[in-house]
């Protein structure tokens, strides 16, 4: 007795749960319902104020707030097919996940420690086909998180390092299955072999716990104490309406300009019982419309031009306030592109020089022969020419100071000239034959010369 009475209690509680379960989903989607239709009522107030000076002498007969509501939910397209070779990065492109990421290496720079220099395209290329350059973004933000591993932090190591880091966050920061564990270096293969989009959202998860430790919560309180407004680290986007389209601009320096747009659709699906509620459906659609100065122009002229005043509204904002900075930004890369151009034909130009060249010298030289009968005939020349040396009398020598006749005052020589010859040693010291060799040779040098100044 006392069992069934636990399950009937058990089984009251249940439809109790249940019971009350459908009263929230019923008042969910009363609420979803009431909120987009207020959302809508409010889309059509605005514009009919903006209108007003424009429509007063129209027909006030609801055809008006018709076409409005007509024009109002066009969408222009602004991202055509990509081709084939283009295909991975329009894939990532369309991730939401980038964006995040490039908006949080923007916003926290200053703490990431990431030596390394990119723009956006080399960030893509990077996540596409795995590189250096994504090991010096993953690093130092693995560097930044808890725990501290055995295992040094270098390019060969960081993957096994971010799937035992990742092992302990997954669950707080992503949803489903990690898509990569550690296992015994298998893990590298595995990682550069993964879809892009993969990458992306492992990279995500990564900032996502970066953004939790201290360090980066201290700089945000502090900032906000001080006076910074939230928004520099809260996006806020650059127009919208309330059909669920909305603008989205990043601005940086280094990684470059990108506009994006982001398309929510809701759908509401009917229960197949009567007391069913429906059940909201929320999709999204996000798209990179511009990433070049070109793109910019491009979509600038199209929103500007749309029929959707929501549209024209943002692209009113990219031509009178943002295209102009673009521009000068583009400037300045070119003028930077065009310096390091000539400065790399200048190192070009200086290398080829002669005598700078890594090649042998254009200078003409003997060819060069190991035979017999070329060496006894230097020998035998090298031989005469000494004996010539040998042969050949003594020169006189016109600057020997002893032959120099000292004139009287009177005009007639006089005695020994006051300049005496140089005292010589050689008399008071026996020579040895070595001796005997070495002044020949002292000799013949200074005749050598002698006839060089003659």
């Amino acid at each position: 007795m006392q069992a069934a009475a636990e399950a009937e209690a058990a089984m009251a509680e249940a439809e109790k749960k249940r019971k009350k379960a459908k009263r929230r989903e019923r008042l969910a989607a009363r609420l979803l319902k009431e909120e987009s239709e207020e959302e809508l009522e409010d889309g059509l107030r605005e514009e009919e104020e903006e209108d007003g000076g424009k429509e007063e002498n129209a027909e006030e007969d609801g055809s008006s707030s018709q076409s409005r509501l007509q024009y109002s939910r066009i969408v222009t397209p602004l991202v055509g097919e990509p081709e084939a070779s283009q295909l991975p990065r329009w894939n990532i492109r369309s991730m939401w996940q980038l964006a995040s990421i490039l908006n949080f290496l923007n916003i926290f720079r200053p703490l990431l420690n990431i030596k390394v220099e990119f723009s956006a395209e080399e960030f893509e290329t990077a996540l596409i086909t795995p590189n250096n350059t994504l090991a010096d973004i993953h690093m130092p933000l693995l560097k930044a998180i808890p725990p501290v591993t055995r295992m040094a932090l270098g390019h060969a190591t960081w993957i096994t390092v971010l799937c035992r880091k990742l092992k302990d966050w997954w669950h707080w920061v992503a949803e489903g299955d990690l898509p990569i564990v550690a296992s015994h270096g298998t893990e590298v293969e595995v990682y550069n072999a993964l879809d892009p989009g993969v990458r992306v959202v492992i990279l995500k998860a990564l900032c996502d716990i970066r953004v939790e430790q201290e360090d980066i919560r201290n700089h945000i309180d502090d900032s906000i104490k001080h006076g910074v407004p939230l928004s520099v680290f809260r996006k806020e986007r650059l127009g919208g309406d309330s059909y669920g389209v909305s603008y989205w601009y990043e601005d940086d320096p280094i990684i470059g300009h990108r506009l994006y747009r982001e398309i929510r659709k809701v759908e509401v699906k009917k229960g197949k019982g009567r007391n069913i509620p429906p059940i909201p459906h929320s999709s999204y659609q996000w798209e990179a419309v511009a990433t070049n100065l070109d793109e910019f122009q491009n979509v600038s002229e199209k929103l500007f031009s749309s029929k959707n005043r929501t549209e024209a509204s943002v692209g009113k904002k990219l031509k009178n306030d943002l295209l102009p900075e673009i521009e000068k930004v583009h400037k300045r890369k070119e003028k930077l592109l065009k310096k390091q151009h000539r400065q790399a034909l200048m190192l070009h130009s200086m290398i080829n020089m002669d005598g700078l060249a890594t090649g042998r010298s254009l200078r003409d030289r003997k060819p060069v022969t190991y035979t017999f009968d070329d060496y006894d005939r230097s020998i035998n020349e090298a031989i005469k020419v000494t004996k010539k040396k040998q042969l050949s009398p003594e020169p006189f020598d016109r600057r020997d100071p002893s032959l120099k006749l000292e004139v009287s005052t009177n005009g007639r020589t006089g005695g020994p000239s006051q300049y005496s010859r140089p005292v010589s040693f050689s008399a008071l010291s026996p020579r040895s034959p070595e001796d005997d060799e070495f002044y020949d040779d002292q000799k013949t040098e200074t005749l050598d010369r002698r006839l060089i100044c003659i």
